[in-house]
């Protein structure tokens, strides 16, 4: 049926020579063998040729996506592995999966794991929320503004800049996996495809699909007059997450990085601890520049 679709041969002359207006190259053919640029035919421009392009991008992502999930949940470690290895025709990039995850995190947030709103960063970051408190109490009252003005103005800039920030969570689990398995001699690049692997998994599994889920069975437990809320809690959810991402941690250990079981436990013990280590840090840096913003 979509052979219609395709353009034919027959549209263009393969014996006459073009003129590549990209690099002035002289070339027969379809494409310009020098840059690669294609000879824009009159079928490209008709709406069957548009029908097409939208449905062969979406079958190509969706083909590539399910392929590429299928192998980070079933593989922990191999998908970085195949791609270090150059087996990547079958995958998306990874870093277009994270900023796939990335993108859906904050489209649909349960937690502000990533995003601390200004209630977390006053309230239930130890110590740091005791100098942040006074930092906004004195901006309020240089800058004469209520809590609430100031909140709506620290949210949409937190927010715009976590999305960006993000990255930096990366760069440093990299460094730490660099750390981790110096032994293992391998470039920074196979550190760094790990780190995106695992933060792929922790936004799409646990602060995703994991959560959402939780938020489901709370409220099938409501419907039934049952408080399930307790799901969602630090002592319930995050116990899971951690352990979730620990095993991840330590399968990847095991395929990726070919490490033994017995060093591979450890190694996904501490590297998950720095995780979240780094992450609170993450949050100070955040509050901090957010409010050098403002």
């Amino acid at each position: 049926m979509l052979q219609k679709f395709k353009v034919k041969a027959e549209s263009i002359d393969y014996s006459q020579s073009y003129t590549c207006k990209v690099c002035s190259h002289n070339f027969t053919g379809l494409y310009c063998n020098a840059c690669g640029e294609k000879i824009p035919l009159p079928e490209e421009k008709s709406f069957k040729y548009f029908a097409e392009s939208i449905l062969n991008g979406f079958t190509f992502f969706e083909g590539k996506f399910f392929s590429t999930i299928k192998l980070l949940l079933q593989s922990p470690g191999s998908l970085s592995h195949n791609i270090s290895e150059g087996i990547r025709v079958p995958y998306m990039k990874l870093v277009s999966l994270f900023f796939l995850a990335n993108f859906l995190y904050f489209l649909f947030p349960v937690f502000d794991t990533y995003n601390s709103s200004l209630h977390t960063q006053l309230n239930s970051l130890g110590q740091h929320s005791i100098y942040a408190t006074e930092i906004v109490k004195t901006h309020l009252e240089k800058h004469n503004l209520t809590l609430k003005e100031f909140q709506n103005s620290y949210q949409s800039i937190s927010t715009n800049l976590s999305k960006l920030l993000i990255v930096l969570l990366v760069l440093m689990l990299s460094a730490i996996l660099f750390v981790v398995n110096y032994s293992k001699q391998k470039y920074f690049f196979d550190h760094l495809l790990f780190s995106l692997e695992i933060y792929s998994f922790q936004l799409l599994f646990n602060l995703l699909a994991m959560a959402h889920f939780f938020v489901f069975l709370i409220w099938c437990a409501k419907q039934y007059g049952s408080d399930w809320r307790i799901l969602l809690s630090d002592s319930v959810f995050s116990f899971i997450g951690q352990v979730a991402l620990t095993y991840f941690i330590f399968r990847g250990q095991l395929t990726f990085y070919q490490s033994k079981w017995y060093w591979a436990v450890p190694k996904a013990i501490l590297t998950c601890y720095l995780i979240f280590l780094t992450i609170d840090l993450y949050r100070i840096a955040l509050f901090y520049i957010t409010m050098w913003f403002l």
